[in-house]
């Protein structure tokens, strides 16, 4: 299960440099002595408690990836790459909020073409 730590010193994790002071959420268990495991009640405040407290990239299949929080929820209705579920988490971690789910490209109900042959209505 993914869990968030503070970096306690610059570090290089993942392919990325962070600064002391900021939080990368992780799976793994035995951190080094340059992380320090954020718990619930002493987490940074940035993501609601309803939300959990932190965010990261999981494997749906098929090559797709979607955001969980820190207790294995998904959070909103994200998919893309894995370059795209990690910018995602990053920007909920860093206390962005959830999109809401994209909406529909139909016409509103009563607007546009009333049957079902996708030609002009007479």
């Amino acid at each position: 299960m993914a869990k968030r730590y503070e970096v306690l010193e610059r570090s290089f994790i993942n392919g990325r440099l962070y600064e002391a002071g900021e939080s990368v959420v992780l799976e793994v268990d035995s951190p080094g002595s340059n992380l320090k495991l954020i718990t619930a009640s002493g987490g940074s405040g940035k993501a609601p408690a309803s939300q959990g407290s932190g965010f990261a990239a999981a494997r749906t299949g098929g090559g797709k990836f979607l955001v969980k929080d820190d207790q294995g929820r998904v959070a909103g209705d994200f998919t893309g790459s894995k370059a795209e579920a990690e910018a995602e988490a990053a920007r909920l971690n860093a206390g962005g909020e959830l999109n809401p789910p994209p909406a529909s490209d139909a016409p509103p109900p009563g607007d546009g073409d009333q049957d079902d042959d996708n030609g002009p209505d007479a």
